[in-house]
């Protein structure tokens, strides 16, 4: 089996199941070609289910793991396997999601080369199998075009990215201080400091979802963190003064949109281009 010069980091932690955890690490070296180098992250103390899953893949030569004492956050994790990836180019992976058996091969085609180039691709949505997709999340094929809509909602599907580690390194990493929002501000930052981003038009990647997922993307407490990200963007320059006003209108309509409809409402913007 060819192998290529990339890194993939992942990060686990106790909130995660074994068997998720054991079909996303075994996705990625059922590759049509397999990436040369694994980081898992153990972010804190897992059960023992896990922590055997992850005892039986290390002897899989492209794979190293270590664990954190404590949590501390996906960001943090990143951060930290950046730091031991050896390889020039990095990809992303969630330990939950499952990749397409081509997905190293497409993206790496494409990005070989292009060292300012930030590589991702459509994800299919499932909950219980892969077999029944529920969903498709659509990024538009063209930098132009994805700077125009990033700036109003995140259409970056983060666990597809690959792209140079450089990239990761020049403009600082992920910001450890904004929550869950860690990679859609690290995608306005990016953008802003002028790297190109190019998707490739078909799901490379399986995501796992619930049926509480969006429901739970709400409240006032959710809501009041969306308008300081927000608000912490247009400091940072990434949105206009413009861009601040029509998102604070539209996440405050759909942070408090009833929950048992907000499913719908999500599938519908997030399937639509």
């Amino acid at each position: 089996m060819k192998t290529i010069p990339v890194s993939v980091i992942i990060s686990t932690y106790k909130g995660n199941k074994a068997l998720y955890l054991k079909e996303s690490l075994d996705s990625l070296n059922n590759q049509s070609v397999i990436a040369s180098e694994i980081i898992l992250i153990i972010d804190g103390p897992i059960d023992s289910e896990q922590m055997n899953i992850i005892k039986d893949f290390k002897y899989a030569g492209n794979f190293r793991y270590y664990q954190l004492e404590e949590n501390k956050g996906l960001a943090y994790c990143m951060n930290l396997a950046l730091t031991y990836s050896t390889n020039e180019i990095v990809a992303r992976m969630d330990a939950d999601d499952i990749c397409f058996f081509n997905r190293f091969e497409k993206e790496y085609n494409k990005l070989k080369g292009n060292k300012n180039l930030v590589c991702c691709s459509w994800h299919a949505e499932f909950t219980t199998s892969i077999n029944n997709i529920t969903a498709l999340k659509k990024t538009p094929e063209f930098d132009k075009d994805i700077r125009k809509s990033i700036k109003i909602r995140n259409i970056i599907s983060h666990p597809t990215i690959m792209l140079y580690k450089d990239i990761f390194i020049k403009n600082g990493g992920y910001n450890e201080k904004v929550g869950m929002l860690e990679d859609y501000e690290l995608h306005l930052r990016l953008l802003n400091n002028e790297v190109n981003y190019y998707c490739i038009q078909e799901p490379l990647v399986y995501v796992r979802t619930d049926e509480n997922q969006y429901s739970r993307r709400g409240g006032l407490k959710y809501l009041i963190n969306e308008y300081k990200f927000r608000y912490m963007c247009y400091k940072e320059k990434y949105i206009s003064l413009k861009n601040l006003f029509i998102t604070i209108i539209i996440y405050t309509f759909l942070r408090m949109f009833p929950a048992k409809h907000k499913h719908l409402l999500y599938r519908f913007v997030r399937t639509n281009k």
